[in-house]
């Protein structure tokens, strides 16, 4: 038995990211009422607003995962009209594609309901403590970003 005056040993950043992430992911990937797109589906949504109209081997090196995996989600967003395809300007034979309108609101409405998730889990947070939130996750989000 420990004495009540003992130092609890914080865990390391990295070990604390990694559980966020795990947890965050665990909960994003949980269905959600009123949403039009699941998880990896807004994931594939956010790269193409990110990166605009992109051919599909570009579009999977870009969110590094495999061309299969990505041509998948693209099929089943095309066919509920959420992306649109067309012929490459550059290559008639290729096809780009792109973030259609419905596709743009989709993928808001899925971030309103996971950002409102967040907003919950932080409603007693400071404005200080939120800006410092913030101002890390963009540094860490940097750094990462250069690897």
């Amino acid at each position: 038995m420990q004495p009540a005056s003992a130092v609890v040993e914080k865990p390391p950043a990295e070990d604390v990211v990694l559980r966020m992430m795990l947890a965050m992911n665990r909960r994003f990937r949980a269905r959600v009422d009123g949403d039009v797109v699941d998880a990896s589906q807004a994931g594939v949504l956010h790269a193409l607003k990110a990166k605009g109209p992109i051919r599909l081997g570009d579009l999977a090196e870009a969110m590094h995962l495999d061309a299969s995996t990505v041509s998948r989600h693209v099929q089943q967003l095309c066919d509920r009209g959420l992306i649109e395809r067309g012929p490459d300007p550059e290559d008639g034979r290729a096809r780009i594609i792109a973030i259609s309108d419905a596709g743009r609101d989709g993928l808001r409405c899925s971030f309103d309901l996971r950002r409102a998730v967040i907003t919950e889990a932080m409603a007693d947070w400071t404005d200080e403590e939120r800006d410092r939130l913030r101002d890390d996750l963009l540094r860490l989000d940097e750094s990462l970003g250069e690897l």
